[in-house]
């Protein structure tokens, strides 16, 4: 079998396993809810007071940039895994006793990752058309201006993309959590330092994202017909009343060394895709590092086993369990799942933790509020993350759920470890806002610890994975304590913390989660 066919049969069968999975239809559905917001005018692309008519280069190119950044943030995320799924299932183990190499294995995936981003951008591009017939400002459907902005800027971004779902999946201190958060504040970082680099502003097909070279264009258009266009370029939060000035504009003219350009970042993603093949291990145990382990040897151990002979197997007998043994103790099960929960943290994570502590107490409120509870209420994320999804990713869900009255003595404990690792972590902003009588931040705190071990359990519960909460609740840090979006400022970094909404949200993510539990204990 050549190799061509080896990568196919690769991609296909991952691809069809994938769609067929609940996280796809859900990922389908918030595209669908990316296109209908874009529709009801609650997301437009604007140049300070002007705004192009909606016709097929116009909606195409803002759908382009919807796809680029939405798909692009996300759809990692969705694509991220498939080489641990292959780990974890055993398949893995079975295609390295084959002669198949690296290089066609993560090929295969990488070219699956992208069918599988393709696909959201397709409904994406689908939902344009709808938005444009929708609008009536011009009902003429020109595909090549409509499709251009999506196959020469989504396109190569999502190559980019699956190729660095790859990459994060072959390194080995990238592939959980850890990873996830890096991909997270990479991407954020990486947009402001695309658009502001010098010489990608010379050159700007060669930005990723597609935004400069986007905006460059635009801008040209709308400066020849109206010369007091003072630059600006954004994305989101509808038709303001700024945009009250429509202009047409027909499109970017691909010239050869756009295309170039925009199409070179295809051989990138390629080109990390054969240097993730360098890090992958091909699921040989003997290329990760052992963990060394005390055995403590006995006399028996080195005695030989005499050879067995065949007598009749004894009747077992099972000694009844007495009333003591059936006996709960809250206690216990908290201290073992507080060591369950800190189980594996190196020294240097807890002396991180003592001057995020030590910092919070040391500076004012202001401060510790706006600065340091922030810094605080992210560092242990990938402690949160195992709350409720610990038991099916070991996959010992059989034994925990089979005990005795796992809803409610189990459930309700590990909800309060995640609240004590936050009140643990935020232990030092609670002194400070008591000692500078600060009842609100202090009151804010409160919410807070509550609102972040529940959206933790009931994400992992529902989800079975630590992924979702490490999505969410970045998304939720980043848009309300860091960039001061008031109704998600959980830490009350800027706002009150909005204790009247968090409170209710979290009892209602707590029941949530009891009502998820109780299903997979049916089932």
């Amino acid at each position: 079998m050549n190799s061509a066919r080896i990568i196919y049969h690769l991609a296909r069968a991952d691809f069809l396993e994938r769609v067929r999975r609940y996280s796809f239809l859900v990922m389908l559905g918030l595209v669908v809810f990316l296109g209908y917001q874009t529709a009801i005018g609650n997301m437009a692309l604007e140049l300070g007071q002007y705004r192009g008519e909606f016709n097929s280069a116009w909606v195409g190119a803002m759908m382009s940039l919807i796809g680029t950044f939405f798909i692009g943030w996300f759809g990692f995320y969705m694509v991220k895994g498939s080489v641990a799924r292959d780990r974890e299932t055993g398949v893995g183990q079975i295609m390295a006793t084959t002669p198949l190499t690296r290089p066609l294995y993560l090929i295969g995936k990488w070219l699956s990752n992208f069918l599988v981003l393709m696909a959201m951008v397709a409904i994406l591009a689908l939902a344009g058309i709808v938005i444009q017939l929708l609008q009536g400002e011009n009902t003429q459907i020109d595909l090549l201006a409509f499709l251009a902005p999506f196959f020469f800027i989504v396109m190569p971004l999502m190559a980019l993309v699956a190729a660095a779902a790859v990459l994060f999946e072959s390194i080995s201190f990238l592939q959980g959590g850890f990873g996830n958060i890096v991909y997270f504040f990479a991407f954020i970082m990486f947009v402001p330092l695309f658009m502001e680099n010098n010489a990608l502003k010379n050159y700007p097909a060669f930005e990723p994202m597609g935004l400069g070279l986007l905006a460059n264009e635009m801008g040209k258009a709308v400066t020849a017909i109206h010369p007091d266009y003072n630059g600006d370029f954004t994305l989101g939060g509808g038709i303001t009343e700024g945009a009250t000035t429509t202009f047409i504009w027909n499109g970017i003219h691909w010239t050869p060394e756009f295309v170039f350009a925009r199409l070179s970042l295809i051989v990138m993603a390629l080109a990390l895709t054969f240097l993730a093949a360098l890090f992958f291990d091909r699921f040989d145990p003997s290329r990760t590092k052992p963990r060394s382990v005390r055995t403590k040897r006995s006399a028996s151990d080195s005695a030989p086993t005499p050879a067995s002979t065949s007598q009749a197997a004894p009747t077992p007998h099972l000694t009844p369990l007495n009333k003591a043994a059936n006996r709960f103790s809250f206690f216990s099960v908290l201290i073992a799942e507080l060591k369950l929960l800190l189980k594996g943290q190196r020294w240097w994570w807890y002396v991180i933790m003592g001057g995020i502590i030590v910092a919070c107490l040391v500076n004012s409120s202001a401060i510790t509020r706006e600065i340091v509870l922030p810094i605080a209420w992210v560092w242990p994320i990938l402690i949160w993350s195992a709350i409720g999804n610990r038991e099916i990713h070991n996959n010992v869900q059989q034994l925990t759920f089979s005990s005795a009255s796992p809803l409610w003595r189990q459930l309700p404990v590990q909800w309060l470890t995640g609240f004590i690792v936050t009140l643990l972590m935020a232990s030092g902003a609670a002194f400070r806002f008591v000692i500078d009588g600060d009842a609100i931040g202090l009151i804010a705190l409160l919410s807070g610890a509550i609102f972040i071990p529940s959206l933790a359990l009931a994400s992992g519960v529902w989800s079975g994975t630590s992924k979702l909460f490490e999505i969410l609740y970045m998304v939720i840090w980043y848009l309300g304590p860091l960039n001061k979006v008031p109704g998600l400022d959980f830490v009350g970094s800027h706002s009150n913390g909005y204790p009247q909404f968090f409170i209710p949200v979290s009892l209602a993510l707590i029941t949530f989660a009891i009502f998820g539990r109780s299903r997979q204990l049916r089932n």
